[in-house]
């Protein structure tokens, strides 16, 4: 064992941290070299790009860390881009309608998030229906109710008092610290997260060992639909306004989230789900914004949207032939070791 080997199992923790660190760093750096080569301008060029960042990386982390609530143990709720347009746009006109700012409309449009991510899983676990099958089907009929009510305006906060606070640097930092320790408490020392895990494993042992899977199932709903609700209200407060959508348009939402939380549960596997999550959707922020910096030099919004999933295709590629990537590398460690065994027993011999 090489000394460099010898430092990785004595100090494994560090280097997982390192490693969950080095992934946004390392995007950040790309990025911030091809800008500086093509474009002439940093990645993070002023002030203005922080809060960009900060608002679009909560956005980002709480709509990935909803997905992940139910996709591990095998249910992959589409419906939760249409919660996200129902809750806020209902949750946030009641909040604006009392005068309650933008706290208000954070705390409303989770308390309807709440309801209609229950409302997913109280069918789920009472009709049986497929995950996906189910979400298509409530996509529809959510994105139907938020489109009727308010005259479809949806929800409007351009110059609203009292919701700059979400544009905040210090708010937004501080919702993402409580949304942290409020996950990281619930997925990895709650009950409902050692159940979640045993389910995880396998949903029929988990069940013959007493677990009821049908309330954990409803609770992560539940969490799902209040964190896709934080997501679209600070995607709200960034764009000034939330649309509704028909035709279940609000999926392309679901599925531009994938990539943050794939990145996140593949780094997961060094850290904790959550701060995976953080920082697989920082290093998707990261290259999101780079991109964003060529449309200086022509470079259309939809280019950048091809290279952004064609750098998710290759990771994909990847994570589905990371074990083959690691037998070829233990291979070539077992040969090498014996090339040098082989060498000593020789030298000993002579």
């Amino acid at each position: 064992m090489s000394k460099w080997q010898d430092f990785q199992k004595k100090h494994i923790l560090l280097m997982h941290a390192l490693f969950t660190i080095a992934v946004p760093l390392a995007v950040w750096l790309v990025m911030e070299l091809l800008n500086l080569a093509v474009c002439g301008v940093h990645t993070m060029n002023s002030m203005v790009d922080w809060t960009t960042l900060m608002r679009n990386l909560l956005s980002s982390f709480c709509f990935a860390l909803g997905l992940n609530c139910n996709l591990p143990v095998g249910r992959m709720d589409t419906s939760t881009g249409s919660q996200m347009y129902l809750a806020c746009i209902i949750g946030g006109n009641i909040a604006l309608s009392l005068n309650l700012g933008g706290v208000g409309v954070l705390v409303f449009s989770m308390l309807l998030g709440m309801v209609a991510g229950g409302f997913t899983g109280f069918l789920f676990i009472n009709l049986r229906i497929l995950p996906m099958v189910l979400g298509l089907g409530l996509s529809l009929v959510y994105e139907c109710i938020s489109f009727s009510v308010y005259n479809q305006q949806g929800l409007n906060l351009f110059g609203k008092p009292g919701v700059a606070i979400l544009s905040n640097r210090i708010f937004i930092v501080v919702v993402i610290l409580v949304i942290m320790a409020v996950m990281t408490y619930l997925f990895q020392y709650s009950s409902f997260g050692y159940n979640r895990r045993a389910i995880q494993g396998s949903q029929k042992l988990a069940n013959d060992a007493g677990i009821n899977i049908y309330i954990n199932a409803l609770l992560c709903y539940v969490a799902a639909g209040a964190l896709v609700a934080i997501a679209g209200v600070f995607d709200t407060a960034y764009k000034s306004s939330l649309v509704p959508v028909l035709g279940m348009n609000s999926n392309s939402t679901v599925f531009a989230n994938m990539f943050p939380m794939a990145v996140g549960v593949w780094l997961s596997k060094k850290s904790s789900p959550v701060i995976g999550i953080l920082a697989g959707s920082l290093s998707v922020q990261f290259l999101v914004l780079g991109l964003a910096k060529f449309t200086n030099v022509g470079m259309s919004d939809y280019l950048q949207t091809c290279i952004k999933y064609s750098v998710w295709l290759v990771f994909m590629i990847y994570r589905m032939n990371e074990d083959k990537l690691q037998f070829l590398r233990d291979k070539r460690t077992r040969v090498a070791l014996a090339k040098e065994t082989r060498a000593k027993r020789v030298a000993v011999a002579v």
